[in-house]
């Protein structure tokens, strides 16, 4: 079993630039989207879940290895180097993330 330096520092990226960008440049039409559905709960009286989200996609990476952890936002799966980070580590940032995303 691999033991890991405690200070082994790792980021996480949301999305990517071509993501961030599509998602730009279709925003009107995810406002107008947003609208409508907002109209149709009034009327309806139902509330409905008013969040819209970016793109989701999170990778963490170290130094030196490249991608450690990966979340894929549309299928909910990480995909982890257990190489590259802790076992412990990633499940911790995973709840973290769903967490996150939940609030």
């Amino acid at each position: 079993m691999r033991t890991h330096a405690a200070s082994q520092q790792f980021t996480g990226k949301v999305g990517s630039w071509y993501a961030w960008l599509g998602y730009a440049v279709t925003s009107p039409l995810w406002l107008l989207f947003w609208l409508c559905l907002l109209v149709y709960s009034l009327l309806d009286g139902d509330g409905f879940d008013a969040d819209i989200d970016g793109p989701t996609r999170t990778r963490w990476r170290t130094p030196g290895h490249g991608t450690a952890l990966d979340h894929r936002g549309i299928n909910k799966v990480y995909h982890l180097k257990p190489a590259h980070l802790d076992v412990r580590v990633a499940y911790a940032q995973a709840i973290l993330q769903a967490w996150e995303r939940r609030r």
